[in-house]
């Protein structure tokens, strides 16, 4: 993201957007991140404004953890146009999930796995399609609709980290119902590749009129989203938080990678396949000899074994009862006899 000098004071902001006398025109107004301070901007006066540097609402978000999630919207008076963000996510590929499980986990795409929202990484018209439309905006824009192709925007690698090298930055067009109203809007999205089957929208912003006005509105909104800057003192204060909250981020990482391992174990430890080749280890036999007379026998490796049938079994020489006690889940399994077919 871009950081700019501090923000004008909100005397040189309303001096900068008064009209002349007579002349059509709209007020701006300096608008501060309310909760951290940490952007401004000019909006029209009178707009209604929502959101901010806030988390995302989504509790496996993990950009949540340093506080640097943009949801913001600015609103006219009358509904009928507003601007914004989306909040900033990570992905991962499904299909490496798939693979570095060895086939056990095969995630559909747009689920979660380990704090990453799984799509394999897309071009910016997917992402506005299968993201924006199909999940961040579902429940608000209806039959949406992409106008014309992709149009590049180099000008947005501004917001990129320099660590990043492989990125996409650009719009689209597109037209929507909003509660029966006709609109027509743009979405801007940066996506960056991580490497490793990782990626990110590093940001994730438009607009949105009534299709009758949205020339002359989009115009407007065009300039205040130019506006937009971030507050120095706040990228400061952010880095510091983030290097704060890194080891969070390791603790985390480390919980979700046990809670991980424990999925797979109890799904190993339901598999049927698992479970036979477990009984033909714990309940075949092993092939004994005796160094006196040199006889060669097949005997069980034990007289007894059990399973509560989610992964843990109980092997024992001696009749009686089990050391489990009120527990129905527990039953003795069948020992294979290989003398029998000798």
């Amino acid at each position: 993201m871009q950081s700019v000098s501090n923000p004008p004071s909100m005397k040189q902001a309303g001096a900068a957007n008064r009209n002349a006398g007579g002349q059509k025109g709209t007020f701006l107004e300096l608008f501060v991140e309310p909760y951290q301070g940490a952007f401004y901007m000019l909006i029209p006066k009178e707009w209604k404004t929502e959101g901010g540097m806030v988390p995302s609402g989504v509790a496996w978000n993990r950009v949540d953890l340093v506080e640097s999630n943009i949801r913001f919207r600015a609103t006219s008076p009358d509904g009928k146009a507003f601007f914004g963000w989306f909040p900033k996510f990570y992905f991962y590929d499904p299909q490496l999930v798939a693979q570095s499980s060895g086939g056990i986990l095969t995630p559909a795409a747009g689920s979660v796995h380990n704090g990453f929202w799984l799509y394999p990484y897309l071009t910016i018209p997917q992402f506005v399609e299968k993201v924006v439309f199909g999940q961040l905006a579902a429940k608000e824009f209806e039959n949406p609709r992409l106008l014309g192709g992709f149009h590049e925007s180099p000008e947005l690698r501004v917001w990129l980290p320099a660590s990043v090298t492989q990125a996409q930055c650009g719009y689209v067009d597109f037209e929507c119902v909003i509660k029966g109203a006709a609109m027509r809007g743009r979405i801007y999205a940066i996506l960056s590749n991580l490497g490793a089957g990782a990626w990110s929208n590093a940001a994730t912003f438009g607009w949105l009129a009534a299709k009758d006005r949205w020339q002359e509105t989009s115009r407007l909104m065009e300039h205040c989203i130019r506006t937009f800057k971030l507050n120095p003192e706040w990228v400061r204060r952010a880095a510091s938080a983030e290097m704060r909250r890194a080891n969070q981020m390791r603790n985390l990482e480390s919980k979700l990678a046990a809670e991980d391992a424990k999925m797979q174990r109890e799904h190993l430890a339901h598999s049927t396949d698992s479970q036979n080749e477990f009984y033909k280890v714990l309940t075949g036999q092993m092939e004994t000899r005796d160094p006196q007379t040199g006889q060669e026998r097949w005997a069980p490796a034990y007289n007894r074994a059990y399973t509560d049938g989610s992964g843990n079994y109980y092997l024992t020489d001696e009749q009686g009862n089990l050391p489990i006690e009120n527990n129905p889940a527990w039953h003795q399994m069948q020992i294979i006899n290989r003398n029998e077919a000798r």
